[in-house]
């Protein structure tokens, strides 16, 4: 073999050589894990279930279910207004319809309280009857007052231990039938104590 064929053979595996390695290099830079960079653009990911710190829970956590033992229990509705009712032992309040009414007359209806046995009318205590007269009925006056420190008789038509009694006037602009309801605070009392009650009623009114 010559000269100038060794030399072209050696040119050739030299060649051969050089492509292998550099191929042999990117396919480790390839395969090889990107290395963080100093600026700290990695996010830790918190595990689920991870303790929290000093054992502080999250807003949320741990509060009790309704109806859990240890819950305070809701007040039972209309207890307060029970015991402001006048109880048949206490007395009666009885409301009178007016007997005879006709469109654009005036007429009157009585609204009373009878004590029970052993019990009287608190007529210091500050009586008021409140009426809100629906459409069709006009009233010659809406809110009542008596009673009081001066045990002064008011607007009621009697005032005594022994009874009390408001009358209202009523005048219905055309006939049928009408409604007129209202609030009546007042008192009752026997030896022992003095029970204040509050009371819906209700004035019905048949105009012809």
């Amino acid at each position: 073999m010559s000269r100038f064929a060794v030399l072209v053979v050696c040119v050739l595996a030299a060649s051969v050589l050089a492509a292998c390695s550099k191929s042999a290099g990117n396919q480790d830079k390839v395969s090889s894990p990107p290395t963080p960079s100093s600026g700290g653009d990695v996010i830790a990911v918190p595990q689920a279930g991870a303790p929290t710190m000093g054992g502080v829970k999250p807003a949320g956590e741990g509060a009790p279910a309704a109806g859990a033992p240890g819950t305070p229990a809701a007040p039972a509705p209309g207890a307060d207004d029970d015991r402001l009712r006048l109880r048949p032992e206490e007395g009666t309040l009885a409301i009178e319809p007016p007997a005879d009414a006709k469109a654009g007359t005036e007429v009157v209806a009585k609204v009373t309280v009878k004590p029970g046995k052993g019990y009287h009318v608190n007529t210091e205590y500050p009586i008021k009857l409140t009426l809100l007269p629906p459409t069709g009925v006009t009233l010659a006056k809406t809110d009542f007052a008596a009673g009081g420190h001066d045990k002064g008789k008011g607007d009621a038509d009697a005032l005594t231990e022994q009874g009390l009694a408001f009358a209202v006037k009523l005048t219905p602009a055309a006939g049928g039938n009408y409604t007129v309801n209202g609030k009546f605070k007042f008192a009752v009392c026997d030896a022992n104590q003095c029970l204040p009650k509050k009371e819906n009623i209700a004035i019905t009114l048949a105009a012809k």
